[in-house]
């Protein structure tokens, strides 16, 4: 299991048993729940979730914990987490009302409109006087278009509470989509009296007057948002969609420019930047903003259709072919896609590809429409850029119109595999930094044994980071082991830790002769296989990279030649490592460190299913490992096996990598 390695004076005399293991475990349940509770307060919810973690192992029974635990998912955006968290709460307390309140708002948010109002009404049966409960199933009634009856939803909210501002400003939006107005903007502006400094109170009105065409009223909304709340993004994307209804563009690119000055990765900013920046005809701007839209969303398939457009208009029919493909591979019944991506070929002299794309976008036409005539002017409808530029006005990047600050799920990040697992040699650390990596280290029996009972102090353990030394501390303990390596019981164990240390430094090939001589003296060492194996690997890929990266410096548009040389450059085939691993696995069928690296080497060979097999082993032999839910479901989510990979994210951010956060924020249905 996971333990935290603290390295402390431990000072000898007695000491009294003060609880019974009961109570203690009472203790410690309480303690961890309240400093859960901290957490949660100061929005720092990753680390709420290990105080949860910690409280639900002393108590497994405790539903506050799990109750907690989901609250703390749900703001992270993991929706299915929370869900299965409220569930287990609901298991041991079958009564709790908030579990199936919160529980169906996850419902809500994940779009399961059925569970969602079947939570609501279990809510309502045990709490039938609580106006939150009828709020939160107006907002689930108002995403399936009922507006009807969110209205009475909202109405008895305001019944059972005068002042609840919210059920107001909700009713309000309600009343607008049944085009009634009077009463909405009446309601709207009940809000904002009993809750003058809501935010979003005056958002939502200024979006009121935008949608009917009331816009200077608008602006002014948008206009005292901003005065109460200048660094919230939402406002001043919601005063661009006023602009641009008033054809100022330039207001409406200084509001979005303030928009990506507050939150850098909204790809729908960039996205509505680039089609005015298009219009405007300024293409290399466009071209830039629609490349950052596909960095961030590399799935948006209206970014590559446009990008193509943007890239025809520069001239550029080659790379708009290319962009066209995408989009296609996203959504393969595109028919512009097909219709711009026939016109490029036609360009490129491709008349046979252009020819083929012309059959593909009448057929889908024709099809659609249940006949088999499809004119010219129809065509050009299909193939027009105009037909599907438009302002997705409602469907901004925000989590709740706001990008919060400190919320794990918005940073920037390189979506890669975790890396390999070594054992390394836990040198003493500052306690500022050994901070910062005793929660991502693990042990096995046999290294817990050898750390216990070795006569030189030596500290074993396996990690993926790169634990912080300096190189004359590694020079003392050599010098020590080569001293003193009779009191480590075999000469293969002093070989062994050289090794270790060695790979610590990246001296490949001094760590991988000192693993050989290792396993020249005793055979059986397995730790001396997984490390060479660990090793082998890393220095083949770096080598790989090296020579990738070498021959790319330099070279001309004549040197043929070398350009030549790095297309017939074979990757490694891992062959040595693998066979290390095989080996480890076979004297140990237990080792699920072995698992997961030769997981990690069996994705970097596109064995896809082997890798998520040996993750699974992993997963099984230790159900904590975080890394190789993470690294399972990023392959899960190339297979497009979302809702598996979803899950594994979901487990793995519960198991402390923040990055899972970021990840279902991308690519899990919200």
């Amino acid at each position: 299991m996971k333990k935290r390695i603290r390295y402390t004076l431990i000072l000898s005399g007695f000491f009294i048993l003060l609880f019974p293991t009961k109570t203690i475990a009472q203790i410690n349940y309480q303690h961890f729940l309240w400093a859960g509770q901290a957490e949660l307060s100061k929005n720092n919810f990753t680390q709420a979730i290990y105080d949860f973690n910690t409280a639900i192992n002393s108590k497994p029974n405790g539903f506050e914990a799990y109750f907690l635990r989901g609250i703390a998912k749900y703001n992270l955006g993991d929706f299915k987490g929370a869900a299965n968290d409220f569930s287990r709460t609901i298991h041991i307390h079958p009564l709790y009302t908030r579990a199936y309140q919160y529980r169906g708002i996850c419902y809500d948010r994940l779009n399961n409109s059925k569970d969602a109002l079947s939570d609501f009404a279990k809510a309502l049966q045990l709490d039938p006087f609580n106006p939150e409960i009828y709020i939160a199933r107006g907002n689930a009634r108002m995403h399936i278009n009922h507006y009807k009856s969110a209205i009475e939803d909202y109405t008895k909210a305001i019944q059972l509470d005068a002042k609840a501002s919210d059920a107001y400003l909700n009713r309000g939006i309600a009343f607008h989509l049944e085009n009634k107005d009077s009463l909405a903007i009446r309601d709207v502006d009940k809000a904002i009296k009993l809750d003058y400094f809501n935010v979003d109170a005056w958002i939502k009105r200024g979006m009121l007057y935008n949608e009917m065409d009331s816009l200077q009223n608008a602006l002014k909304d948008f206009n005292h948002a901003a005065s109460l709340k200048p660094s919230y993004p939402y406002i001043y994307f919601q005063r661009a969609l006023t602009y641009l209804k008033l054809g100022d563009t330039t207001q409406v690119l200084k509001d979005y420019g303030k928009v990506l000055k507050l939150d850098p990765n909204n790809a729908l900013t960039y996205y509505n930047r680039a089609l005015i920046e298009s219009m405007q005809q300024n293409y290399k701007k466009a071209l830039s903003d629609y490349n950052k839209v596909i960095e961030i969303n590399p799935r948006n398939v209206y970014a590559y259709y446009n990008r193509g457009i943007v890239e025809l208009q520069m001239h550029q029919p080659k790379q708009a072919v290319i962009d066209y493909t995408k989009a296609l591979k996203i959504f393969p019944g595109f028919v512009g896609a097909y219709i711009n991506r026939s016109y490029a070929r036609e360009q490129l002299g491709d008349t046979t590809g252009a020819l083929s794309d012309h059959n593909s976008a009448t057929s889908i036409i024709a099809k659609a429409r249940g006949d088999n005539r499809v004119s010219h002017a129809l065509y050009k409808q299909y193939g027009d850029s105009s037909y599907f530029n438009k302002i997705m006005a409602f469907e901004a990047d925000f989590l709740n119109g706001e990008m919060r600050k400190g919320r794990v799920q918005f940073q920037k990040i390189n979506i890669e595999p975790k890396p390999d697992f070594y054992l390394i040699y836990a040198f003493n650390l500052p306690p500022s930094i050994y901070d910062q990596y005793h929660e991502d280290v693990f042990l096995d029996k046999s290294i817990s044994l050898f750390n216990a009972s070795n006569k030189l102090g030596i500290q074993l353990l396996f990690t993926t980071k790169r634990w912080p030394t300096k190189k004359q501390d590694m020079q003392k303990i050599m010098q020590l082991i080569s001293l003193k390596d009779s009191l480590l019981g075999k000469p293969a164990y002093a070989l062994l830790i050289k090794g270790v240390i060695e790979s610590m430094m990246r001296n490949y090939t001094l760590a991988i002769a000192d693993y050989d001589s290792c396993l020249r003296d005793d055979s059986t060492v397995i730790y001396a296989y997984f490390n060479r194996a660990a090793t082998m690997a890393e220095r083949d890929a770096s080598t790989y990279a090296e020579k990738l990266y070498a021959g790319q410096i330099g070279i001309s548009r004549s040197s043929f030649t070398q350009n030549s040389q790095i297309k017939k450059l074979s990757p490694p085939n891992y062959k040595k490592s693998l066979a290390d691993y095989n080996k480890v696995l076979k004297l140990n069928p237990d080792m699920s460190f072995a698992y997961y690296n030769r997981a990690n080497l069996k994705l970097r060979l596109k064995k896809y299913q082997r890798a998520i097999d040996d993750y699974s082993a992993a997963i099984r032999l230790k159900p904590k490992m975080a890394e190789a839910y993470y690294n399972r479901a990023l392959v899960l989510l190339f297979l497009k096996e979302n809702a598996l990979a979803c899950k594994d994210l979901s487990k793995a951010g519960e198991l402390g990598i923040s990055d899972a956060y970021n990840v279902i924020k991308r690519y899990c249905p919200h």
